[in-house]
C-alpha cells in the first residue's frame, strides 16, 4: 500500500502536480481513490497526507545516515553500507535504524522525487551548501571580532576595511548559496528525468530472464533469486537492463552480498 502511494505521488510530481513543496489536493484524492479501490479499504486524502509525513521522517533518517562518517552508499542497490562493527554500534544505540543499514532501500527513487527536494533544504539534511555557509559565518564572526580588537587598540581610529570585508563575506555567502541551489536542482532534475524515462519503457520479463541467467560466475539458484527480486522491483529491473554486462555482474554480486550477509544484532 505504501509502495503504491509513493508510485502514484511520484507520477503526480513528474506531471507537475507538485508546483512547490506541497502536492495539489487532487493528487491526494487520486491516491486515496486508487488505494481504496485496489485494497478494498476506506482511504481518505487525510490518510495520504499523514502517511506522507511518515515518509518525510524516514527520508530524513536516510539522509542523515548517508552523510555520516564511516557510512557508505551503494548506488546500484540503493543501500547504505556499513561494516559489522559500525552496524552493531549504530543498531545498539538506535534499534529502529536496522532497516536502513545493509538493506536495499525500497522505493528510494520514488522517495527522491516525492520528498527528496523538500528535505534537502529542511532540518533533516545538511548538504555541502550548508557546510560552506556555516564556515563562512564563522569566518565572518572572527573577522568582526578582530575588527573590534583593532578599534580598541587603535583608540577609536576608523578604517574603511571593516565595511569592505563585511560586503565581501555577504557576496561570498550569496555566491555559495546560489551555486549550491543550482547544482542541487540539476541533480534532482536528472534523477526525475531518468525515472520518468524508465517508467515509459515496458519491461520484457523474458528478455530480463535471459540476460540474468547468462551472467557467469554464479549458480542457477542464485541467478534465479536475483531474477525474482528484479521482477518484483520493476524500475530496478529496467535500470538493470540498461547496464552493460560488467555492471550487471557487479549488480548481481552486490545482490548476493546483501542477501547472504546477515549482520548480528
Amino acid at each position: 500500500m505504501s509502495h503504491m502511494l509513493l508510485e502514484i505521488l511520484a507520477e503526480e510530481a513528474l506531471k507537475g502536480s507538485k508546483p512547490s513543496s506541497t502536492f495539489k489536493a487532487e493528487s491526494f484524492v487520486k491516491v486515496a481513490t486508487e488505494i481504496s479501490q485496489k485494497f478494498n479499504v476506506q482511504c481518505e486524502p487525510k490518510h495520504v497526507d499523514n502517511h506522507l509525513k511518515t515518509v518525510k521522517k524516514e527520508w530524513g533518517i536516510i539522509t542523515k545516515l548517508k552523510n555520516k562518517s564511516g557510512f557508505g552508499w551503494d548506488d546500484c542497490l540503493k543501500m547504505i553500507t556499513v561494516s559489522k562493527d559500525v552496524y552493531d554500534e549504530k543498531v545498539k544505540a538506535h534499534p529502529n535504524h536496522d532497516k536502513y543499514l545493509n538493506k536495499k532501500l525500497d522505493m528510494y527513487e520514488a522517495m527522491t522525487i516525492v520528498v527528496g527536494k523538500d528535505m534537502a533544504t529542511g532540518n533533516y539534511a545538511k548538504s555541502y551548501v550548508d557546510v560552506n555557509l556555516e564556515e563562512n559565518t564563522e569566518e565572518q564572526s572572527i573577522s568582526i571580532e578582530n575588527e573590534g580588537e583593532y578599534e580598541e587598540t587603535s583608540k577609536g581610529k576608523k578604517t574603511s576595511s571593516s565595511s569592505t570585508q563585511k560586503r565581501q563575506h555577504r557576496k561570498r555567502n550569496r555566491m555559495y548559496e546560489d551555486d549550491g541551489v543550482e547544482k542541487l536542482s540539476k541533480q534532482i532534475g536528472d534523477v526525475a528525468l531518468a525515472i520518468q524515462s524508465l517508467s515509459k519503457n515496458q519491461l520484457d520479463v523474458n528478455a530480463l530472464y535471459a540476460e540474468v541467467m547468462k551472467i557467469e560466475g554464479f549458480d542457477e539458484i542464485t541467478l534465479g533469486e536475483a531474477f525474482d527480486h528484479l521482477v518484483q522491483n520493476e524500475m530496478l529491473a529496467k535500470a538493470f537492463m540498461t547496464k552493460n554486462a560488467n555492471l550487471r555482474k557487479i549488480w548481481v554480486q552486490n545482490f548476493v552480498n546483501q542477501h547472504y550477509y546477515r549482520p548480528a544484532c
